[in-house]
């Protein structure tokens, strides 16, 4: 446990808040839990993401939510009175596709995901199978039959998949197996799916965890907090110097421990999964935030 004492915000004094204005360039927020729930908007955000704006602050966009589309994206940010474009988010799943081209990937992917995570990968030009989505008769020969079909899959891509099930996990399993160069690649990495105050859901990470444990494969994770990505938005963004930007998250194992990933100035709001109460008690000094806030809201008073 951190000894260290988070401040809020607007806690801090006239000086300080200068000092922390100036101290930042860029902001990257996180999505879900920080501009709005799964259903609503946070009340405030659209006028502090304004206050940032018209402060010279540069916004851009990092979720592990790939369940939705750019377009579901780009709607909601009008709802706040933002103009999305495709440069200024990142996702999983657009993620993945960067990190496939930029190693040549080519090959057959065996995709556990949600329709909108594949669509994003079919049409960057990839070829992926797979299911089975429907239930299987309860017998070893036609499972069997069913998961080791022997197709010629070259990487296994992970990240929510709604209708996971038992013969999914053992057919990426033996993809894994059967090939020491097939791909064991990650996008969300959640063990928790935050969905509205006290309301979680079970995240991939779990199965995730069963695909590494039995196969002995370290994924290559494209979501956060992973190494992967946390390179890939520093390039992507033209991001010198770390410690100019200004991330802000709702988790403390994602969100907190990518910023330490980055290197990034931390800050934790109340918004979404993390309660005071969690920051706390941080799992390691990489879940530790710098500051702390009620909501993104809060940068309104913060300017005034």
């Amino acid at each position: 446990m951190s000894s260290k004492r988070i401040r809020h915000i607007l806690e801090l004094t006239v000086q300080e808040r200068k000092e922390f204005i100036e101290s930042f360039d860029c902001v990257i927020c996180d999505c879900d839990g920080v501009l709005w729930t799964v259903f609503e908007p946070i009340p405030g955000i659209a006028d502090a993401l304004a206050t940032l704006r018209s402060h010279g602050k540069t916004l851009r966009y990092i979720t592990n939510n790939s369940v939705r589309t750019f377009d579901h994206y780009a709607a909601q940010f009008r709802t706040l009175g933002t103009t999305l474009t495709p440069f200024d988010i990142v996702h999983p799943a657009l993620a993945i596709v960067r990190h496939l081209k930029s190693i040549d990937f080519q090959g057959l992917i065996y995709c556990m995901a949600t329709a909108p995570f594949k669509t994003v990968l079919t049409d960057a030009g990839f070829k992926l199978i797979d299911g089975p989505d429907d239930p299987l008769e309860e017998s070893f020969k036609k499972i069997i039959a069913t998961i080791h079909d022997r197709a010629p899959v070259r990487a296994v891509v992970v990240d929510v998949d709604f209708n996971i099930n038992y013969p999914k996990l053992m057919r990426a399993e033996l993809y894994l197996k059967n090939d020491p160069d097939c791909l064991l690649i990650a996008g969300a990495t959640d063990k928790v799916l935050h969905a509205k105050r006290d309301f979680n859901l079970i995240g991939p990470g779990h199965f995730l965890d069963v695909l590494q444990q039995s196969t002995g494969r370290k994924a290559t994770v494209l979501g956060k907090p992973g190494v992967q990505l946390a390179q890939q938005v520093k390039t992507l963004y033209g991001i010198e110097d770390p410690r100019r930007v200004l991330f802000v998250g709702d988790m403390m194992e994602q969100d907190v421990a990518f910023a330490s990933r980055c290197g990034f100035q931390k800050l934790l709001v109340l918004s979404g999964g993390a309660t005071q109460e969690d920051m706390m008690q941080p799992k390691d000094l990489t879940c530790t935030a710098d500051f702390y806030a009620d909501s993104l809201a809060d940068f309104v008073p913060l300017f005034e």
